[in-house]
């Protein structure tokens, strides 16, 4: 039996850059404060793997959408736009982190 097709979605490819980029730099900027012990490193994975999560949904959701806008540049443009805005929202209200209250 053979895997005829191997090849990732760019949607895939996305989430796999998005949890890349989003853990890495959540773990970037956490890494001075855990040296210094004001961080735990189950803090650090922890916020390293919500960012690592939110960033891959948000990657992945805003290239789905843009791949059924092809052939539309502008309409595909601002559909990049408002998914990757709305998501941000999202994220920021469902992680409580809204601090603007």
């Amino acid at each position: 039996m053979s895997n005829a097709y191997n090849q990732l979605s760019p949607a895939s490819r996305a989430m796999l850059v998005g949890a890349m980029v989003g853990g890495g730099a959540t773990v970037a900027t956490q890494w001075k404060s855990y040296k210094q012990g004001d961080v735990q490193a189950e803090q650090l994975v922890s916020q390293a793997t919500k960012a690592a999560l939110q960033a891959a949904a948000i990657g992945g959701v805003t290239t789905y959408v843009a791949g059924k806008m092809a052939g539309r540049p502008a309409l595909s443009l601002m559909t990049i736009l408002a998914a990757g805005a709305a998501g941000l929202y999202l994220v920021d209200q469902f992680s409580g982190s809204n601090s603007h209250e």
